[in-house]
């Protein structure tokens, strides 16, 4: 495990692990058959691919219950309908998470319902206090690996857990980042400066003084970065392509894949993401970007809202806005995070042993006080993680059950 880009890009891409499944692998001959292919993958065949994904698994492991990982976005909900198109009968219980008063499980709770399914909120309070029990599992330094409470709440329901995931990484829905990327990357600009501008997209990863948070001993270079992103934006894909597939060869193959397997492992629970299929894969990347993102309305996961548009049009017409687990880090910070991370960092092992630099966090505790700065904030609970994962599997001076 190399913390350089694990602190940086949020996953470290040398770090091979094998999941239960295998993701089907996906190169620039993969994306780019979509520009030569003169009948572009209909959206009926494309659900048709996904609902037979979803019957494979649900007909091997006959449950009495079924769970679904659900919110109010696009791909859990698209997930929820096809499972009820194809099983009218089967129990079905949706697993909502919420950190804080403004979260969408109102909602998530109606669609439920409407799917003639059972709806179960966890709300958790203080997401950092199990953070030594995350870690253990997942044995790397991480502190956004909430996905621990639906996953946990699910293995009480059933051995059966579905989830959207790679809806937003196949069928380009971080339209967030896309409109900047677009507009910020030169059309004649080379593979170095795209994947700068592909880094400036996810800054919320990273901190315009990241060379500094290390310690000198690590000898911290952006060059060793930015050379792990260019392979995907130096070929002649259409610059979306290229973003798409460094997101798929990113954070979903390597950061969001291996956490869910290695909470499912724990677990012992069948975790089942349709989109993922290899067959549905290969149809995503199959489809040409401008018949899955609109630039001008900026929304994406168009094949997937024309399926979700047939079962649930009304749904369909409020997500035109990302959602999905997340939570308010300046609430987080205020109502304990800050007091969290002090009291473990003021005096944390990772300084002292050479990993992070000590100024540096104070200098960042600094400026969260002045300003509230939401990148510093998320940094510093990830630096946080890191002191766990120290504490846990090197100095042996934390035991996993302990909450902080």
């Amino acid at each position: 495990m190399n913390l350089l880009p694990l602190l940086t890009l949020r996953y470290d891409p040398m770090d091979i692990y094998v999941p239960t499944f295998r993701l089907r692998d996906v190169s620039v001959t993969d994306v780019s058959k979509s520009y030569t292919k003169q009948n572009p993958v209909s959206v009926r065949i494309l659900e048709t691919k996904i609902r037979s994904a979803i019957r494979s698994e649900v007909d091997k492991f006959n449950q009495n219950k079924i769970c679904v990982a659900l919110s109010a976005g696009v791909d859990s909900n698209l997930i929820l309908c096809l499972l009820r198109e194809e099983y009218p009968t089967q129990e079905l219980e949706c697993i909502n998470v919420s950190f804080d008063e403004k979260n969408e499980a109102i909602e998530a709770k109606k669609i439920a319902e409407k799917k003639g399914a059972d709806f179960r909120q966890v709300y958790v309070e203080d997401p950092l206090r199990d953070l030594p029990a995350m870690i253990n599992i997942i044995k790397e330094p991480r502190w956004n690996i909430y996905q621990y409470y639906f996953i946990k709440k699910a293995k009480s329901i059933s051995n059966l857990l579905f989830t959207g995931d790679g809806g937003d990484e196949i069928f380009a829905g971080y339209t967030f980042r896309y409109k900047k990327f677009l507009q910020f990357c030169d059309r004649n600009a080379g593979p170095l400066e795209r994947a700068k501008v592909y880094l400036s997209c996810h800054e919320r990863d990273w901190v315009p003084d990241q060379n500094e948070m290390f310690a000198k001993e690590l000898k911290f270079d952006w060059s060793s970065i930015y050379s792990l992103l260019t392979s995907y934006f130096n070929n002649n894909l259409n610059p979306l392509d290229q973003v798409i597939l460094a997101d798929y060869n990113g954070k979903l193959m390597h950061d969001f894949v291996p956490t869910n397997d290695k909470y499912f492992r724990f677990f012992k629970l069948q975790g089942i993401s349709p989109l993922l299929d290899n067959d549905v894969v290969e149809l995503g990347f199959d489809l040409p970007s401008d018949m899955k993102y609109d630039i001008g309305s900026d929304i994406g996961k168009l094949p997937l809202r024309d399926i979700l548009r047939i079962y649930a049009p009304d749904a369909v017409k409020k997500m035109n806005v990302k959602v999905g687990y997340g939570m308010d880090l300046v609430s987080l910070w205020n109502s304990g995070g800050r007091e969290t991370v002090t009291t473990l960092l003021d005096k944390g092992r990772i300084f002292e042993d050479n990993l992070i630099d000590k100024d540096w966090y104070f200098r960042s505790l600094k400026r969260i006080n002045e300003n509230l700065d939401l990148r510093y904030i998320s940094k510093l609970l990830q630096i946080l993680s890191l002191e766990v994962w120290y504490r846990i599997f090197v100095s042996s001076e934390m035991n996993p059950s302990q909450h902080i």
